[in-house]
């Protein structure tokens, strides 16, 4: 399944990261092995595949993964958005609404 826009991407320490167009995951995912976790515009977790320099995102399951994607982005707001004014990820109570917010809150550190 093709992952919906935005990618929210999570790094084996939590830091996050955000891909506004999936087709360009190849300029930040040199290889499957750089890929820790990620979750697509709908709250599906991703998985990637390809070969180096090729690597593009796929979904794994149709359904959503909320509690997880929430608790990623709660953490990442916690430990490492020091640059942000209030360290608190949106409120949003629809998901794909939540994650387009982050999307346009996140601030590069």
């Amino acid at each position: 399944m093709h992952p919906a826009d935005p990618v929210l991407l999570f790094d084996e320490a939590g830091r996050m990261f955000v891909l506004h167009d999936s087709a360009l995951a190849d300029d930040l995912i040199e290889s499957e092995d750089e890929f820790y976790e990620g979750y697509d515009g709908r709250g599906r977790p991703l998985t990637a595949h390809g070969e180096p320099g090729k690597v593009h995102l796929i979904a794994v399951t149709a359904e959503p993964q909320e509690d997880e994607l929430r608790g990623r982005v709660n953490r990442y707001y916690a430990v490492f958005a020091s640059r942000h004014p209030t360290r608190v990820p949106p409120r949003e109570d629809d998901l794909a609404t939540f994650i387009r917010a982050v999307s346009e809150d996140w601030i590069e550190e």
